[in-house]
């Protein structure tokens, strides 16, 4: 989106979901249900240097708006 800092994609557990939203049952098996975050190029950097856990911390520290393109980044 132009003017947005988020240039990458995340994907990742819909933690703020819980784990019920994870797994669907469906009639014949089930689906994994994960979410794709928009993040910078610096978010990128710290999750490979921090681990994954270590930036969704981050976002929860700055309670970040996942839907906001605009937003800042947290590292």
């Amino acid at each position: 989106m132009p003017g947005s800092h988020c240039d990458h994609l995340l994907i990742s557990l819909p933690y703020p979901h819980g784990p019920d939203l994870e797994h669907c049952p469906l009639p014949d098996g089930h689906a994994r249900i994960l979410r794709a975050l928009p993040v910078t190029a610096a978010e990128t950097a710290y999750r490979r240097e921090h681990g994954h856990n270590a930036l969704e911390r981050l976002f929860d520290e700055h309670a970040i708006v996942p839907t906001d393109p605009r937003r800042p980044s947290v590292a």
